[in-house]
C-alpha cells in the first residue's frame, strides 16, 4: 500500500478521534472512545507499514530503523494534514461556537478562577474571554496544524516500532 493511502487512513482515525473529543465536551462518555481511536491510529499505521514492507519483492533490502522512522513520519504528517482539514471543516461549518461556550464556562467557573488567582494574582477571566473572542478560524487552523505536526513527530517513533518486520 502506498504511503499516501496509509497516511489518509491514519488521518481518518485521527479525525474520528477529534470528532469524538468534540462530542465529549457535552457528553463525556465519548472521550474514552476518542482517546482509544487516537492510540489505535499508531497501530493502524504501523500494521499497514509492515504490510507494505512485506509486499516488497524478496530481492529488496528490508527497511532499516531510519527508513522505518522516515516512512512513519511521512504517514503521520499526512495524517496530521488530513486531520487539520477535518478540524477546519468542523470549526467552519459544525461547531457554531460550542467550543467557545464550553471554554467560557470553564474560565468563568468560580473554582477555576480562584485556582488561577492563587497561581497568578493578576489573572482576570475577562482578559482571557476577550482573547478567546478575538481568535479567528485561520488562527485556530494554524494552531491545530502546528499541534498535529508536533504530535505526528512524536507518534512516528512508536509507529516505526510497530512497523518492524522480520522475514
Amino acid at each position: 500500500m502506498e504511503i499516501s493511502k496509509i497516511g489518509f487512513y491514519t488521518g481518518l482515525c485521527w479525525s474520528a478521534s477529534f470528532i469524538l473529543a468534540m462530542l465529549s465536551l457535552t457528553q463525556p462518555a465519548w472521550g474514552f472512545a476518542g482517546n482509544f481511536l487516537g492510540v489505535l491510529s499508531i497501530w493502524v499505521a504501523g500494521v499497514q507499514l509492515r504490510a507494505a514492507q512485506a509486499s516488497m519483492p524478496k530481492e529488496e533490502t528490508p527497511w532499516g530503523v531510519r527508513q522505518r522512522w522516515h516512512k512513519s513520519l511521512q504517514v503521520q504528517l499526512l495524517a496530521a494534514l488530513v486531520c487539520t482539514f477535518v478540524q477546519y471543516i468542523y470549526f467552519r461549518y459544525v461547531d457554531n461556537g460550542r467550543m467557545l461556550t464550553v471554554l467560557t464556562e470553564v474560565y468563568t467557573n468560580p473554582e477555576y478562577t480562584e485556582l488561577m488567582k492563587q497561581a497568578m494574582p493578576e489573572y482576570k477571566p475577562q482578559d482571557v474571554l476577550n482573547l478567546l473572542s478575538q481568535i479567528t478560524l485561520r488562527d485556530l487552523a494554524i494552531n491545530f496544524m502546528l499541534m498535529n505536526s508536533f504530535l505526528a513527530i512524536v507518534l512516528s517513533i512508536p509507529t516505526a516500532f510497530v512497523a518492524r518486520f522480520r522475514r
